[in-house]
């Protein structure tokens, strides 16, 4: 028994050729040189993506750090009107507590008054 060749030495289909060396190797550098395109295609897309991406975590971080400053603007401010508030009432209540103690002052200058009189009534009459 003769083992049977499964391949042809002679293509007998039209749809195989065969391709000398020098056209093989025009070519593989054909395939070589659009990889190459593709690369630096796909290379190009990728540093664009990458500035895209920076320039909008940047304008985010921006619009983020915008909207803090904001809200501690609100915060701080209603933080001073409380302040403002709370001071106008220590005040009033100051100003109270004044009024009256000028008051019991203008009282005891009377008193004093005239315990400083008796009293220089009482040496002169010694």
């Amino acid at each position: 028994m003769t083992p049977t060749k499964t391949f042809k030495d002679e293509p007998s289909s039209p749809r195989t050729f065969r391709m000398s060396k020098e056209e093989t190797l025009q070519r593989i550098k054909q395939v070589e040189a659009q990889i190459r395109t593709m690369k630096e295609e796909a290379e190009r897309e990728r540093e664009a993506t990458l500035r895209n991406a920076r320039r909008e975590a940047l304008e985010l971080t921006e619009q983020v750090q915008e909207r803090a400053e904001a809200r501690y603007r609100e915060i701080v401010d209603a933080a001073e009107a409380e302040i403002e508030s709370e001071r106008e009432k220590l005040l009033a209540a100051a100003r109270e507590d004044a009024a009256r103690m000028v008051a019991q002052g203008k009282a005891n200058v009377d008193r004093a008054v005239d315990l400083v009189v008796g009293k220089f009534r009482g040496a002169i009459r010694a």
